[in-house]
């Protein structure tokens, strides 16, 4: 069943009405009918089976038929904060980790951002990043939404994140300091409800960010001996990090 994102549906209000381009999609690409059955949710976690009574050329009336059990969020909150990259690079990495089950995104612009001041985004490549947010979720069956914020200084972001839960920052030196990701997290205290993971961006963070972030309050997790792009880098630690907490499969 076609699922949808709509904000601040009203379910005392049994008719709901649709517009824009969730109307579009239905009208002209799923070319829905009277009487079809299409699932809606509003991103904060509540579902709702619907069935469409009209369609419009600028309208589809629905009518509410039953509140739907969505399916369950990973019991650890995870945010991602990912050090900016080209833009495809970003949105493959808010793609796949929406599906898996990220919470927020963060971009954090560091030293070594790959373009230089071009690889901060424009209001309309955000709003394309918050788009396939709400598409991942959609595909997925989440019935919550990511936020993905916009970008600030690698430490601005730190500071907040770290006052309020565990960090693992990914860096591909391996010192004294650092440890291995599986070590990282069998160290976590098991009654942690969020957790942060900070991603660098190509190239990686200088010795001196690295430094900073450790003195800030994260510890310096390390993937190994290869060398994995930024994007990959977000999809294998989220993974990771839901398989040891059992949120994936378990």
């Amino acid at each position: 069943m076609h699922r949808f994102f709509v904000p601040d549906i009203d379910a005392t209000d049994r008719a709901i009405s649709l517009d824009g381009q969730v109307a579009r999609q239905l009208r002209t690409v799923l070319r829905v009918e009277s009487g079809e059955h299409i699932r809606l949710f509003d991103g904060s976690g509540s579902e709702w089976q619907v069935e469409v009574d009209r369609v419009d050329k600028d309208e589809i009336s629905t009518t509410l038929v039953s509140a739907v059990q969505s399916v369950p969020e990973p019991s650890t909150k995870v945010t991602m904060l990912l050090g900016l990259a080209r833009p495809e690079r970003i949105e493959l990495a808010i793609q796949k980790c929406t599906e898996l089950g990220a919470v927020r995104f963060v971009p954090v612009i560091s030293k070594r951002v790959q373009g230089g001041n071009t690889g901060t985004p424009s209001a309309k490549r955000l709003e394309r990043w918050r788009r396939i947010a709400i598409e991942a979720s959609e595909q997925s069956g989440r019935a919550t939404v990511p936020k993905v914020e916009a970008p600030v200084p690698i430490m601005d972001a730190v500071a907040e994140v770290t006052e309020n839960e565990p960090m693992l920052c990914m860096w591909e030196e391996v010192t004294n300091d650092s440890q291995p990701l599986s070590m990282a997290l069998r160290s976590l205290d098991a009654s942690a409800s969020s957790l942060s993971t900070l991603i660098g961006p190509p190239g990686g963070f200088s010795a001196d960010e690295a430094d900073a972030v450790q003195q800030a309050g994260a510890k310096l997790v390390t993937l190994g001996p290869r060398v994995l792009r930024s994007e990959t880098a977000a999809i294998t630690v989220l993974s990771a990090i839901l398989y040891e907490l059992g949120d994936l499969g378990g």
